[in-house]
């Protein structure tokens, strides 16, 4: 799995999409730590082409993160998702948290159907479902609270306040009435300059960095 604060090198995700689903016999399980590749292949071969092919990578790397917490959080969604969104924050552009809020729905559709299938020792479900809008508003604290840190990096005395202040007013901007407004987004973020993390594999900095210039 990948390292803690680091998606999965872009070797590994290139090893999923090219492992085969093996044939199990019937009443056969997997292992617990299989899962993830288990859901990988799965949604390849099922729900991968609904999504538009500019998101796929996004909404892939997603799946990868939540199959990684299902077992640890038992399928509860409302503690796994937002752990796994502050996790990538720091390193992602905002047009990744575009493209999964945008592609939600059809994601947790296919965990919801797919998680229970999976042949693990113990059945798993998934529970605690997020609505589309809720996981917007998860998102716009996140965006929040990056561009208040970004606006107060050179404050030090009470920087934390005026942070928490700071962040306050932005999520009302961006996400009035409870809608995330990504055209407020872009406004904020979009001229702040974004540099992937340079310990991220290469393969991987290009695709974050090519997101990153996507409109």
């Amino acid at each position: 799995m990948p390292k803690q604060g680091h998606f999965a090198k872009s070797t590994r995700v290139k090893q999923l999409n090219n492992f085969k689903a093996k044939r199990h016999a019937s009443g056969a399980t997997i292992a617990d730590d299989q899962l993830t590749d288990f859901l990988v292949v799965r949604f390849a071969l099922t729900a991968k082409k609904r999504v538009p092919k500019v998101a796929q990578e996004s909404t892939q790397r997603f799946l990868i993160e939540i199959g990684g917490a299902l077992i640890g959080e038992n399928g509860d969604l409302s503690k796994i998702v937002p752990a796994r969104l502050k996790k990538v924050n720091a390193q992602v552009p905002w047009q990744f948290f575009k493209q999964i809020v945008d592609n939600w729905a059809l994601l947790q559709k296919f965990l919801v159907k797919e998680v229970p299938a999976v042949p693990l020792t113990k059945q798993l479900l998934v529970k605690n479902q997020l609505t589309t809008a809720e996981l917007g508003r998860a998102v716009a604290q996140l965006l929040a609270q990056k561009v208040a840190a970004i606006s107060l990096v050179n404050q030090h005395q009470s920087a934390g306040a005026k942070q928490k202040q700071l962040a306050q007013m932005l999520m009302t901007t961006i996400c009035p009435a409870g809608h995330l407004d990504w055209a407020k987004v872009k406004a904020l973020l979009g001229p702040l300059p974004y540099t992937p993390d340079p310990a991220l594999d290469q393969p991987t900095r290009e695709w974050l960095t090519q997101l990153s210039q996507q409109e």
